[in-house]
């Protein structure tokens, strides 16, 4: 369905902007999921909304967007796809100065002038209390409603104003509270655009970064951010990938590398195709992932909701008890006064929304408090190994040569990687690296026959030469290994992968390669036992004997090798049976299905987009100390999330119980609550840093 209402414009200020949304009046259960939209705009700092007057203010930086931009995107707004979502009213400045206005009139005027501004102005509260008693719903709403309507029914205006004023000023500051928790978000979803050169038509011309298309082609330059995905075509450049791979120096990029949206060319001049722009690009993945976590409510959020609610249970009971004994209307007043549930109910979204954006900071993206909840209750952590565990990519560690006379070893790494050079496979690729690592020269030599999954055929100074597994020279060239028996051995007890080298069908020599294991595994392993985790686990789709030497040097306690999707997916959920609250680490398109099926999934930098998806918490930096920092943020939330929901039970019973007996006016309790309530949220806040 398509929907013909336009935002208008209100009134503007520079910086400001109000406007009338027809459609927050008529779907105010959508009001949370459009607040979460706004801030993802380029350049909205806040977003307050009224669903009731469909009334919505942002502030936004003028250097990044302006009115009609704003007014574009707004309009833009597929509606269709809007989902509901809590939101609660908000206050503003405006409000504070109207109930200072009423408080000043049952200061100074007469009783029967101070009344009718004062009862206007309590009656939203009083109406919100009444609306939740038929919607048979106990909240807090009920004890202010009722807290008003006492002071009111004894005539003292002033006191039902000071209340009045004190709970709309605590109301406001926690709101402010937890915009700014929702305002260190914004930050990490907004789209960075700037102007950028690009070549259109054979000529070179300047444009805005949103204006870019799959297919231009930019020109980049020292300083230059880039806007969008793409790979080089021509030139060299020294590109800084911090903010996204973590990576301390600048990598060098050149023709048919990629590079990265949100990252800067340190030195040299490129020309990059863009292939992922605007939504399609890395930065516009994490703003997606992030507002997906904004809209995930956690198992801790649900619980000190439901607390919160029979809290005010209590409360009532309380103040029923003290009046049936007491018949003083000021302590019923003052224990009405006394909500747990505003601290309750806040202060653990806020933390969560702090962690999250300490983890972002740190190079983790986190979706939302359900992951955090589940990270800090691990104790089995499952590694997939290529591309987690290791780099990827292979390593060669041994050449050796069973014809030193003719082909000693440095000859034969750069006969190898000089025949190996014309194919892409990883083993391959290790041994021209290997090669040029020791600047070895090229050895010229035939024409390169290859053939798929075995190996490849040429020809060295009229000699056939064949460079492959074990079993495609054996079964194919009949070539005899029995001879060097003890020296193969030797390594595949090492874990080794080997490459055989044959010259006329006789064995000259082997390359053995291992996985290139990545430098922090071992030191992340041990730092996880150290956090709490008792069984670290290795799945690889390696042979045996590889799997178990590569648990063996990195202490994993336990290891499944040959492993395929399906049977990955069979470990966890076999561990998960066994009482284990599993976490699995991976990357591969292949892998979305296990990160589904643990209790936490994490997938690494350079995982598949699937991957990701399928995640509760991605890595943003190519390093393994993610998962730690995962481990320390999580664990360190949900003691920081207990220890407010412990504060706040204790100091609002003490205050309950000063107002029972009767050493507390209403005033002076709801100073005090709210003082407290502002108090744990300030600490939940503080959580990110």
């Amino acid at each position: 369905m398509t929907h013909l209402y336009t935002v208008k414009p209100v009134h503007q200020l520079p910086g400001r902007l109000r406007v009338r949304i027809v459609q927050l009046r008529e779907q105010p259960d959508v009001a949370g999921w459009l607040k979460t939209h706004l801030l993802s705009f380029t350049g909205v700092k806040t977003v307050r909304l009224r669903p009731a007057a469909a009334s919505a203010v942002l502030t936004y930086h003028t250097s990044k967007t302006d009115v009609e931009k704003l007014l574009a995107q707004l309009n833009a707004i597929d509606w269709d796809s809007a989902t509901d979502s809590e939101y609660e009213a908000e206050y503003c400045g405006g409000d504070n100065l109207l109930n200072l206005a009423g408080l000043a009139a049952t200061q100074f005027l007469p009783k029967r002038w101070s009344a009718l501004p004062a009862v206007a102005l309590m009656a939203p509260t009083i109406a919100e209390g009444v609306e939740s008693l038929c919607q048979r719903e106990l909240k807090v709403e009920v004890l202010d409603a009722l807290a008003l309507s006492l002071s009111i029914a004894r005539g003292d205006y002033r006191t039902a104003m000071l209340t009045q004023s004190l709970l709309t000023l605590g109301e406001y500051f926690e709101q402010e509270t937890s915009r700014h928790s929702d305002e260190l978000l914004s930050e990490l979803m907004q789209p960075q655009y700037h102007s950028v050169w690009v070549e259109r038509d054979g000529e070179s011309q300047e444009i805005n970064a949103e204006d870019l298309v799959n297919g231009d082609v930019m020109l980049l330059g020292p300083g230059d951010n880039i806007p969008a995905d793409g790979s080089v075509l021509r030139g060299i450049g020294l590109i800084n990938q911090a903010s996204m791979t973590g990576e301390s120096v600048p990598v060098r990029r050149e023709a048919g590398a990629w590079v990265f949206a949100g990252t800067q060319v340190q030195d040299g001049n490129i020309a990059v195709r863009a292939e992922r722009v605007g939504d399609e690009s890395s930065t516009a993945n994490i703003r997606r992932f992030i507002t997906e976590s904004l809209g995930q409510r956690s198992e801790t959020q649900q619980v000190t909701q439901r607390m919160a609610d029979r809290r005010v249970a209590i409360t009532l009971g309380a103040g029923a008890g003290v009046f049936a004994l007491t018949r003083d209307w000021n302590r019923l007043a003052s224990v009405f006064l006394v909500d747990y549930s505003c601290a309750l109910k806040l202060s653990t979204p806020i933390a969560f929304k702090s962690v999250m954006y300490k983890a972002a900071t740190s190079g983790l993206l986190l979706k939302g408090g359900r992951a955090i909840e589940q990270l800090a209750d691990i104790d089995t952590v499952v590694f997939d190994k290529t591309g987690t565990l290791t780099y990827g990519d292979m390593l060669v560690t041994d050449v050796v040569s069973f014809d030193p006379k003719h082909t000693w070893a440095k000859r034969l790494l750069a006969i190898a990687a000089s025949v190996e050079e014309h194919s892409n496979h990883p083993l391959a690729r290790a041994v021209v690296s290997a090669a040029q690592q020791h600047e070895l020269p090229h050895i010229n030599h035939g024409e390169v026959e290859y053939v798929i999954a075995h190996g490849l055929i040429s020809e060295l100074d009229g000699n056939r030469m064949v460079i492959g597994s074990r079993h495609f020279l054996r079964e194919h060239y009949h070539i005899d290994f029995s001879p060097f028996q003890t020296q193969i051995e030797e390594l595949e007890e090492q874990g080794r992968h080997l490459l055989f080298i044959s010259l006329n069908e006789q064995l000259v020599g082997m390359i053995g390669l291992q996985d290139n294991v990545r430098d922090e595994a071992a030191q992340v392993i041990s730092q996880l036992r150290e956090l709490g985790i008792k069984n670290v686990i290795l799945l690889t789709g390696d042979k045996q004997h590889k799997a178990e030497q590569m648990a063996k040097d990195l202490g994993i306690d336990q290891f499944f090798a040959e492993a395929t999707p399906e049977s990955k997916v069979s470990v966890v959920q076999s561990l998960q049976e066994q009482g284990c609250r599993v976490m699995f680490v991976g990357d591969g398109v292949n892998d979305a299905p296990v990160l589904t099926q643990a209790d936490v999934g994490l997938a690494m930098n350079q995982s598949t987009e699937l991957a990701q998806q399928a995640a509760d918490a991605v890595l943003l930096q190519d390093s393994l100390h993610g998962v730690v920092t995962a481990r320390e943020l999580a664990v360190d939330a949900m003691k920081l999330v207990n220890s407010n929901i412990k504060l706040t039970e204790w100091i609002n019973s003490a205050i309950m119980l000063a107002a029972a007996m009767g050493r507390l006016s209403p005033t002076l309790s709801a100073l005090l609550h709210n003082g407290t309530t502002i108090g744990v949220l300030l600490r939940s806040l503080a959580a990110r840093k």
